[in-house]
């Protein structure tokens, strides 16, 4: 990795296009991984019985089988006449939480597909109590801002999502990405410091914590005549 901060500081301006290609497969495979509870979630909530909600997640099913295959067209636009997408359950189920969720999965399918403005506006409507979800979207209205040039809030939003919830797997991870646009894009070093700063202290077990130390090497050293 610090040699990869190297390269970026060899540039004039950090392609934020590039890391973010290099990079989606992360953000893909942490609704991945959420997505593997996710019909545990649907199922045991309070009022889980109810045949409503039970219909609504069933809608989900075929959705979620082509987004794990990585086939997010087919994932959010479903195929007529055989099974939903992410987009037609999520205006077709609203009011259910199979609803609720297939927002998030709208946003992520356009946000790896490159409709950031889109992908913005159904992270929005997605309203969840779960913490890492709620921070995902959060974070990926970031990555959408970001790929949009709009640095500032993607900052904002990266820092309010590793605020949302002091988990050890969305919370390092976001306040990384801030630090990375308060760097690279924003020019603010203290800033960016600071926040390594606070993922060494506070998530040093994290994958993102070893990093850290490294980053605050590198940016200390940097400020010394």
């Amino acid at each position: 990795m610090v040699e990869e901060f190297e390269e970026v500081k060899k540039t004039k301006a950090f392609d934020a296009e590039a890391w973010f290609k290099k990079n989606q497969k992360t953000v893909l495979g942490g609704l991945l991984v959420l997505a593997l509870g996710l019909g545990v979630y649907l199922y045991t909530r309070e009022g889980g019985d109810d045949p409503e909600e039970i219909a609504a997640s069933e809608a989900l099913f075929m959705a979620e089988h082509y987004f794990g295959q990585d086939s997010l067209e087919i994932a959010l636009k479903g195929r007529p006449g055989d099974f939903e997408g992410f987009e037609s359950i999520a205006s077709s189920q609203k009011g259910t939480d199979a609803g609720n969720v297939a927002h998030l999965y709208a946003g992520i399918c356009h946000l790896n597909l490159g409709n950031f403005e889109k992908a913005i506006t159904y992270l929005k409507e997605f309203k969840g109590e779960d913490q890492v979800m709620s921070s995902m979207a959060i974070g990926c209205q970031g990555d959408a801002q970001w790929e949009l040039g709009k640095t500032q809030e993607a900052a904002d939003l990266y820092v309010k999502a590793a605020r949302n919830s002091n988990n050890r797997f969305t919370a390092p991870m976001y306040l990384e990405k801030a630090a990375m646009v308060y760097e690279l894009e924003l020019k603010n070093t203290e800033k960016a410091i600071e926040l390594y700063t606070e993922i060494r202290d506070d998530y040093y077990s994290s994958f993102q914590g070893s990093n850290s130390e490294k980053q605050l090497l590198r940016l200390t050293s940097a400020q010394q005549p």
